[in-house]
């Protein structure tokens, strides 16, 4: 990368025109309208670096007016056509302005945007003698690659050890949050699956169930699933039991019922 690419000024027009290209790939309903913005700011940067930079021209207050600045860039790159300064022009005048100012509801189709931005890049490039699109293509590449590396994996759900437990109560807490069972009979095979020895005997999975159910208790049948699930308390509950497991050991809580 020459050095010239990595002014920073260059920069910045690089990372307004990357930002378009986000937005442009977006799902945001109205992604082109704003890309337009985008781009068109950029092509605006862009001049007044221009004159500052490399045509070593001093920006004045008449300047700040986009039509003096356009001229004042015209005429120091000579070879770029009238035609692509109208072309510009048209989209700065007839879309830009008016998505800007007045119509948030509007947008354009795929195809004037990009060639929208195809015209400004070619301005970018005789200007400052460098292929601005590559480097906007590297950024935005880059850009996902990051984000794609930054995403956490999930970490794994800590098991809760049922023999680390010492209350029937606790264990059906992670019986139920972790199968919403219908009956004893799938409690207890989950009991044998972890390698515990409790075994509910009958009449005994609905006694502790009831004696702890409710909004402010551990569990509430689901009606519509024919299940028992845990209540905001047993969930709260089962990730106390979950975090101690993380940290390496399950709670003792001798308060619980057995």
């Amino acid at each position: 990368m020459s050095e010239e690419k990595i002014r920073p000024w260059l920069q910045g027009i690089v990372d307004t025109l990357v930002g378009a290209n986000l937005i442009r790939q977006s799902k945001i309903p109205h992604r082109n309208r704003l890309a337009v913005i985008l781009i068109d700011s950029a092509f605006e940067t862009a001049c007044r670096a221009f004159l500052q930079n490399k045509a070593k021209v001093a920006l004045k207050e008449n300047h700040r007016h986009r039509e003096n600045l356009i001229n004042t860039v015209k005429s120091k790159l000579s070879d770029v056509d009238d035609e692509v300064w109208d072309s510009i022009n048209y989209y700065y005048t007839d879309i830009r302005c008016d998505f800007y100012h007045q119509s948030a509801g509007k947008t354009i189709t795929d195809v004037a945007l990009l060639d929208y931005q195809e015209t400004v890049e070619f301005v970018i490039n005789q200007a400052f003698g460098v292929k601005i699109g590559p480097l906007v293509s590297a950024e935005s590449n880059s850009i996902e690659l990051q984000q794609e590396n930054s995403k956490e994996k999930p970490s794994p759900t800590p098991k809760v050890q049922l023999s680390g437990l010492n209350t029937k109560v606790d264990k059906m807490i992670v019986a139920v949050g972790t199968l919403g069972p219908k009956n004893k009979d799938e409690v207890n095979e989950f009991f044998k699956r972890e390698g515990d020895s409790l075994r509910l005997k009958n009449g005994e999975f609905t006694k502790i169930l009831a004696r702890n159910s409710g909004t402010k208790k551990f569990f509430f049948y689901d009606r519509e699933l024919r299940k028992w699930q845990l209540s905001g308390t047993g969930r709260f509950k089962f990730g106390q039991l979950q975090k101690e497991a993380e940290n390496g050991g399950n709670s003792q809580n001798p308060g619980s019922a057995h």
